[in-house]
């Protein structure tokens, strides 16, 4: 595929060089017509006399461009002899020999000009010889400066510098020199030009606009694209998906498309797995090209059906070739049979209509013969499809037939097949099956050299490397892997039948078979045969461990290694790690690290191997010395580390959350060149546990060493490091990332949806609506596709924001891009609407969505519509929402029922939000949790009802209900603001579980934030004596607990919140609860 790609492209890019070269001659020309017109043709004389009054008084022998360029100073000062056009240019041919640069030449120019403006005139000639020399540098700059002199150069000097920036693939260069020229002085070639440049740019609409500006040709005229840019416009059309527009504008102009540009193109289409499309090529470019068959087309077409496993579209295509009766040529055949292998059911199902239609090529009727490549890739279909007995039996009807006409399969199919029929145990079809490979085999070395042996000798010991050997092998490691073991017993006794002394591999090759199909009984006799035969080695004893092993028969194991010591087969690496390795799935450290004595005690060295199962067994409780001796062996490897182990001990250091250590890695190992192995995989995933850990510096220095290592990062590596950014609130650093890879060509690519919604969700989260509205924009002009979850993420942002007016626009978009909303965008539309107060609005989305019969409103729908009728003390919309949630099955959740109690509270129905919360309690068989009973206390202290709530907590105590320091410090508050300050202490008693409270105390000590603490403190010393005696003592039993009141402390708190509550490590909470 490759050659035929490099092929591809070399042809277009010689037939697009063959198709300008005339048209630079046609500019050659007329540059020379007009610059005989204004200069006149140098005669022979005037050619040896040129430049004798500009060298005039120089004697003979010194350097010419010496002289040259001191007559151009003296020139320069107004002080030499006018210069005509032939003069000029020779001063600046000149200079170039010289090596000035563009600039300085131009620079020179200017000067010239400033000082003497009889110049004009030779510079204005300048262009055409600069033309005629394919000096496009420098004649871009002179034109500039002729523009700047307010002097206008000749078209046709414009239209040659195009014509030679797009020789040169120059295509920017050709439209920033086109924008110089007005468009109406635009002759059908510089169109031409600038519809190519425009074409290779992507440019897709400048293309056809142009296009159109040109004049069709004569009947059977030439046309003034090339065949290589008609080739060009047409892919880009298919890409945008305008080829009718493109394919009429070039009919229109008697475009033509080489045959294999057009094959080259409906190839590359055909990668694409769109069927649809490839059918739209073929027919738009078939009027373009003058294909003598049709068969490329199909061939594309076919491989189209193939990549996209579209079976009805496979169908339609046989069918249509069976109408027009066209010829499958083998080439068609094979690729409509892979098209089969891609949708197996159907495939098999048309296979005999292809062979069909290939047979009619053959000149045979149906059952004839075909070509090789066809019938193997038929029999192919037949595996594709996990059909191996009928692969069996078309290679015996279709193929065995014609074996001696040389029809055979080649060496994969064949050794498919003979596993197939060993499966089946048709002896007689992998007898068959056996010769033939071994014919092929004999084939092949009687091509390399002559008087090849046979490979078999009676009473010989086999070599192990005797393709008869090397196949049994790989049959008996086949049906082992298939748990075969009736297969692989036939073939160890074929092998012992043969007469032929085996050697120790075939023995421990079916030991393993038996092993891996659990015959433990069958694998003992067959070793206590080796074992007498002398055969049992190593391998042997390893493959036994390895049965033992995994039946969890660790005394039998323990015993059978012992038994490898008395008999002088020596423990190897391989003995050790299986050891070690059932040592650590049973979770058993210290015969692990026994089994590690024990290794180092018989001078076995670890190997990568047997650190990697060492590191897969640390946990976040693994003591520190484990860990340090486990990088203590990995430093002593004899072994080069490779990345596999480098990758175990990342994963490692993430699993256990020692994020120090790692870096401790990365810094030991950076020097030892470990970093040039790793993949960006590797990468991604230490970059995105730094950045979950708020780590960025380590973030940014691994980014920074991947590229220096010249690693290019996957779409999931460039994804980790946007996130860790974005997470870590480094928005705008993502943001310029994601940039930076945009201007990179094979980077571009891999910026997707994916990565921008990060940075959109990154803005969301820091409530940056401008900046997320700006990525937006950003997204839609890069041509980066919009999901569903874009929009929600930022429907959200508006939604939190207050800003609903910006979320209407967000809606027309998606309507218009056809993105159909789910049930998390009309949520977060209604949530938006009812948080901004227009609750209103909040239910016509709800009835709109109801009416769309698309999806059913949910609890978090009418959870959110129901708060903000509560915070606008709308209770009878509010009541009627839940009725409505009962009618349509919907259960209320505890969330529900703090809405409805603080509802009901605000609006003094304290007894209907006890008895709701006792009726949907009952009828939905669940307990209400801590937060509806604060809601329920609030309420009672909204409505003077201290006892009520009091009341409350005594039941949620004798219910064994979790309490938390927010419910008594509402208890406490609502205690004060009653007048009843001596409750008010008691509350706090029983939050810290301190005697001297007639309340009930909770289950565990929860206490009290440290801010409230304070401010029941502060408030309770303004009491009276009473109430500061209580209060000091309070202090006293608070400070013998712990609780340093003075600094408001508060032990209850800390213990739940722990260190978070106080200190940010890694990405907010925020970050993880996403757009809903």
């Amino acid at each position: 595929m490759a050659f035929t790609e490099a092929a591809s492209m070399i042809s277009t890019s010689a037939l697009e060089a063959a198709s300008l070269l005339w048209m630079e001659l046609a500019m050659f020309a007329a540059a020379a017509f007009i610059y005989a017109i204004c200069i006149g043709l140098p005669s022979a004389k005037s050619k040896k006399m040129k430049g004798l009054k500009l060298f005039a008084g120089h004697a003979e022998g010194k350097d010419t461009h010496r002289a040259v360029m001191i007559n151009w100073r003296e020139v320069k000062k107004g002080k030499g002899p006018a210069l005509n056009n032939s003069e000029l240019y020779g001063v600046v041919d000149t200079m170039r020999q010289l090596g000035k640069s563009t600039a300085e030449v131009v620079s020179e120019l200017r000067a010239a000009v400033q000082v003497n403006g009889g110049l004009k005139a030779a510079v204005a000639a300048l262009p055409a010889a600069l033309l005629r020399d394919d000096a496009l540098e420098l004649l871009s700059s002179t034109l500039a400066l002729l523009q700047e002199f307010g002097q206008d150069a000749d078209i046709p000097c414009y239209a040659g510098l195009m014509a030679g920036q797009l020789r040169r693939w120059d295509f920017a260069g050709v439209v920033a020199t086109a924008t110089k020229v007005p468009q109406e002085s635009f002759t059908p070639r510089m169109h031409a030009v600038f519809a190519t440049a425009q074409a290779h740019l992507g440019k897709l609409d400048a293309v056809l606009a142009h296009l159109a500006l040109i004049p069709a040709p004569a009947e059977n005229g030439r046309c003034l694209l090339a065949p290589s840019a008609a080739a060009q416009v047409l892919a880009l059309a298919a890409k945008e998906g305008q080829l009718p527009a493109a394919s009429q504008e070039l009919l229109r102009l008697q475009s033509r498309i080489e045959e294999q540009q057009f094959k080259d193109l409906l190839t590359a289409e055909s990668r694409k797995g769109v069927p649809a499309k490839c059918k739209e090529l073929l027919a738009a470019g078939s009027a373009l090209c003058r294909m003598q068959t049709k068969a490329s087309g199909y061939q594309a077409l076919a491989a189209s059906l193939a990549v996209a496993a579209d079976g009805k579209g496979l169908v339609s295509l046989v069918e249509e070739l069976e109408k027009s009766q066209e010829q499958s040529q083998e080439a068609l055949t094979v690729s409509l049979l892979e098209a089969c292998k891609s949708v197996p059911e159907e495939g098999v199902k048309l296979l005999p209509r292809v062979l069909a239609l290939h047979r009619t090529v053959c000149g045979c009727g149906p059952g004839g013969c075909a070509h090789t490549g066809v019938l193997s890739a038929a029999c192919g279909i037949f595996f594709a499809s996990d059909q191996a007995s009928e692969a069996c039996d078309f290679y015996k009807r279709e193929m065995m037939p014609f074996l001696k006409k040389g029809t055979w399969p080649e060496p994969a199919l064949t050794d498919m097949l003979l596993q197939a029929a060993a499966q089946q145990d048709r002896i007689e079809l992998v007898k068959c099956l056996a010769e033939h490979a071994s014919a092929l085999e004999r084939a092949q070395q009687a091509a390399e050299k002559a008087g090849a042996k046979p490979s078999i000798r009676t009473g010989a010991t086999l070599a192990i490397a005797d393709p008869f050997v090397q196949r049994s092998l790989a049959m008996m490691k086949a049906m082992a892997r298939e748990r075969d073991l009736p297969g692989a017993t036939a073939v160890f006794n074929r092998l012992k039948e043969s007469g032929a002394t085996l050697r120790p591999q075939v023995y421990n090759s079916f030991l393993d078979a038996s092993v891996h199909c659990n015959d433990i009984e069958g694998a003992l006799r067959l070793f206590e045969e080796m074992k007498r035969l002398c055969y049992a080695d190593v391998v042997s004893y390893n493959t036994i461990l390895k049965a033992f092993l995994s039946s969890g028969l660790m005394a039998e194991a323990r015993a059978l290694v012992k038994e490898m010591s008395t008999r002088g087969v020596p423990a190897n690496r391989v003995t050790y790690n299986e050891l070690l390795n059932a040592k650590v799935i049973a979770g058993d450290r210290k015969g692990m690290w026994s089994i590690v004595e024990e290794m180092m005690g018989a001078n076995v060295k670890a190997s990568f191997i047997t650190c990697s199962i060492l590191l897969k067994s640390l946990t976040r409780n693994s003591p520190p010395w484990e860990v340090e001796r486990m990088m203590d062996l990995i430093d002593k490897l004899e072994e080069t580390l490779e990345e596999v182990l480098f990758t175990s001990i990342i994963e490692a250091c993430i699993r256990i959350k020692q994020l120090t250590m790692l870096s401790d890695v990365l810094r030991r190992y950076k020097p030892k060149g470990i970093f040039k192995n790793l993949a960006a995989p590797t990468y991604g995933t230490m970059i995105k546990a730094f950045g979950e850990a708020g780590v960025v510096s380590q973030v940014r220095e691994l980014w920074s060493e991947m590229q220096a290592q010249n690693v290019k990062p996957t779409a999931i590596t460039i994804g980790c490091m946007v996130e860790a950014l974005v997470i870590n609130n480094q928005g705008d650093e993502a943001l310029e990332l994601v940039h930076k890879q945009m201007e990179c060509e094979d980077r571009r690519k891999m910026i997707n949806t994916v990565v921008y919604s990060t940075v959109l969700k990154g803005f969301a989260v820091v409530k940056n609506i401008d900046k997320v509205l700006a990525v937006y924009q950003e997204m839609r002009s890069h041509g980066i596709a919009c999901n569903t979850i874009t929009y929600n993420t930022m429907l959200d942002a508006c939604a939190k924001l207050n800003s609903m007016d910006k979320a209407s626009s967000l809606l027309e978009d998606m309507r218009e891009l056809r993105i159909e909303p789910d049930i998390i965008t009309y949520s977060t539309i209604l949530k938006g609407y009812c948080l901004s107060g227009d609750v209103d609005r909040g239910f016509h989305v709800l009835e709109e969505m109801k009416r769309d019969g698309q999806f059913s409103p949910d609890e978090i729908m009418y959870n959110s519509l129901m708060d903000g009728c509560a915070k606008q003390r709308r209770v009878e919309d509010a009541l009627k929402i839940l009725e409505e949630m009962n009618l349509a099955g919907i259960k209320p959740t505890n969330y529900t029922l703090s809405i409805l109690v603080k509802m009901l509270g605000h609006s003094r129905r304290l007894p209907m939000a006890f008895q709701m919360v006792e009726d949907i309690c009952k009828e939905n068989r669940f307990r209400p949790n801590v937060q509806v009973y604060t809601c329920l206390v609030h309420a009672c202290f909204q409505n003077k009802r201290l006892e009520k709530a009091l009341a409350i907590h005594e039941t949620m105590v004798a219910e064994g209900c979790s309490v938390d320091d927010k419910f008594y410090a509402v208890l406490a508050k609502g205690c004060l603001q009653n007048h009843q300050p001596m409750k008010a202490i008691e509350v706090i008693r029983a939050a810290y579980r301190l005697p001297g409270t007639s309340l009930g105390r909770p289950a565990r000590a929860v206490g009290v934030d440290s801010w409230t603490l304070q401010e029941i403190f502060s408030k309770l010393r303004a009491c009276g004596q009473e109430e500061k005696a209580a209060l000091d003592q309070l202090s006293q039993d608070l400070e013998e607990q712990g609780v340093n009141v003075g600094s408001g402390n508060s032990y209850g708190y800390n213990s739940r919140q722990g260190a978070s509550a106080n200190t940010h490590v890694g990405p907010s909470r925020e970050w993880r609860r996403g757009g809903r």
